[in-house]
C-alpha cells in the first residue's frame, strides 16, 4: 500500500521538517557547518521515522463482542476486544480507538507502550443504549507512531459487531377489560354456534350496570348479582395500531410522546402474542407486522421486536394507509391503537377501522406534556385534540389519555376501569 509521505507527518513532524529544510539552506548560504548538521538532523529524523513505521508489519490480530447483543433503550452494555501481537518486531506506540456510534456512547481510546515482542491485551469498556435502533461498533483503528510522535500511520481492523437496542418491554398482567387468555383460556368468552348464537354469559354485577340485564337464575344460584352478557363470536386476533406520524407526537429522546408509544404498542403486541393471539401490527406507513405469518410464538415475539425496534416517525399527514391495511385484515374483535395529536380529520378514519370490531381501545397521548411550553400545539389544534377525544368517546372508543410521566403498566391498568367486564 502506497501512502502520502507528507500525510503520514505528524504536525510536529511537518516542523521539523520545515525547520530543518530552512536551517539546511541558511548553513549552506552562510556556511555554518555545525547549523548544517544540525538541520540535516531535524530534516532527516522524521524521514527515518516514516521508514521505520512504514515499513513495519503489525501483526495484530483483534476478537471483539458486545454484551449483550440484545438490549433495552437505557441499558448498560459492555463492549470487549482482545488484541494480540504476533513476531519480535518492534512497533513503536500503538494508539487504538474503537468506533463507537453516539447511540452507544463515547468510543474508547487506548494507548499500548510495550515497542517489542509478543503480547495480548484484553479492553473492556462501558456502553449504554442511549437511543432505540441497530448500531455497529467498530471497526477498530490502530495508529502507529514512533517515540518522537513525528509520524503517525492509521490501520483499521474490518471487523464489527452489531448492536440492536429494543423498546422498553412492559410485562402486562392479564385483565378484565382486555382478555388475553387466547383461545383456549378460561378468561375468553365461547365462542358463539358451539350452543347457539342465543346463549349468554353472565358477569358479576357492577355498580351502572342495567338491572333489566340481571340473571336471577345464576343470582339465586350464587347468592350475589349477576348479570347476562350476550357473546358474539370471538377470533383470537389482536389489531394493534401505532400512531407514527411525526406530526402528531412532540418531544426528543428517550423521554418524547413517540418513543412512549413505541414502548406500549411493543409491549401490548407482545402480551396479546404471549396470550396465544395472532397479532397485526400497522403503523402510518400500513402493516408492519401480519398474523397469519408467524406460526410460532417465539417467530412472531421476535417479529414484534424487530419491528418496534426499526420504526420510525412517519411524514404521512392522515392514518388513511393505516386504516386501508387494517380494514384488509377482516378479522378478529379486538383493536388496541396508541395514538398521539389527533384531529377531526383522523377520528374519521379511525371509524373505518372500528367496523365490525366488538372493542376498541386507544391510548391517546397529549404530546404537550412532552416538550417544551414553546414547542406546544397552538390553541386551535388543542380543543380540536379534546373535540376528537369526545368523538371517540360518543362512538364507543375506550379512551385513555396519557400524560408526560404516565407509565406504560398505569395506563394498561386504566383500561380495567373503563367500559363493561368482558
Amino acid at each position: 500500500m502506497r501512502y502520502n509521505p507528507w500525510l503520514l507527518l505528524t504536525l510536529r513532524g511537518k516542523a521539523f521538517v520545515v525547520v530543518g529544510a530552512v536551517l539546511l539552506l541558511g548553513g549552506v548560504l552562510f556556511g555554518q557547518r555545525d547549523v548544517l548538521w544540525f538541520g540535516l538532523f531535524l530534516f532527516l529524523l522524521p524521514l527515518v521515522a516514516m521508514l521505520i513505521v512504514a515499513r513495519s508489519r503489525l501483526r495484530l490480530t483483534c476478537e471483539r463482542r458486545v454484551t449483550p447483543q440484545e438490549a433495552i433503550v437505557g441499558e448498560r452494555l459492555t463492549g470487549e476486544l482482545v488484541i494480540t501481537k504476533s513476531g519480535q518486531l518492534p512497533t513503536g506506540l500503538l494508539h487504538f480507538e474503537d468506533d463507537v456510534p453516539r447511540g452507544l456512547g463515547r468510543p474508547p481510546r487506548f494507548t499500548v507502550h510495550r515497542f517489542a515482542g509478543e503480547w495480548r491485551r484484553e479492553i473492556t469498556y462501558p456502553m449504554a443504549g442511549l437511543r432505540r435502533g441497530r448500531f455497529h461498533t467498530g471497526p477498530l483503528t490502530v495508529r502507529a507512531t514512533d517515540p518522537f510522535q513525528l509520524v503517525k500511520l492509521d490501520r483499521r481492523f474490518s471487523a464489527t459487531s452489531e448492536v440492536q437496542i429494543t423498546p422498553r418491554i412492559v410485562p402486562l398482567p392479564m385483565m378484565r377489560t382486555v382478555s388475553g387468555a387466547g383461545s383456549t383460556g378460561d378468561a375468553l368468552p365461547q365462542k358463539a354456534g358451539v350452543i347457539g348464537s342465543d346463549d349468554v354469559l353472565v358477569r358479576e354485577y357492577h355498580a351502572g350496570d342495567d338491572v333489566r340485564r340481571i340473571h336471577w337464575r345464576t343470582t339465586a344460584r350464587r347468592g350475589e348479582l349477576f348479570v347476562r352478557r350476550e357473546e358474539q363470536a370471538w377470533d383470537p386476533t389482536a389489531i394493534v395500531i401505532l400512531d407514527s406520524r411525526s406530526s402528531a407526537h412532540a418531544g426528543t429522546g428517550r423521554g418524547s410522546s413517540f418513543e412512549w408509544a413505541v414502548s406500549a404498542a411493543a409491549s401490548i403486541g407482545l402480551h396479546f402474542v404471549d396470550a396465544g393471539f395472532r397479532v397485526d401490527l400497522f403503523d402510518a406507513s400500513g402493516a408492519m407486522v401480519r398474523g397469519e405469518r408467524m406460526t410460532q410464538a417465539t417467530v412472531s415475539r421476535q417479529q414484534i421486536i424487530d419491528s418496534m425496534t426499526d420504526v420510525t416517525t412517519s411524514p404521512r399527514a392522515t392514518l388513511t394507509r393505516t386504516v386501508e391495511h387494517a380494514a384488509l385484515a377482516q378479522r378478529g374483535q379486538l383493536m388496541v391503537s396508541v395514538l398521539g395529536r389527533l384531529t377531526r380529520g383522523d377520528v374519521e378514519v379511525l371509524l373505518g377501522a372500528q367496523r365490525n370490531r366488538a372493542r376498541c381501545f386507544a391510548f391517546v397521548l397529549d404530546p404537550d406534556t412532552f416538550t417544551t411550553r414553546g414547542e406546544r400545539s397552538t390553541p386551535g389544534q388543542y380543543d380540536e385534540h379534546r373535540a376528537a377525544l369526545d368523538r371517540m368517546r360518543n362512538v364507543g372508543w375506550r379512551v385513555i389519555e396519557v400524560s408526560s410521566g404516565m407509565e406504560v403498566m398505569d395506563a394498561w391498568t386504566n383500561l380495567d376501569r373503563v367500559g363493561e367486564y368482558v
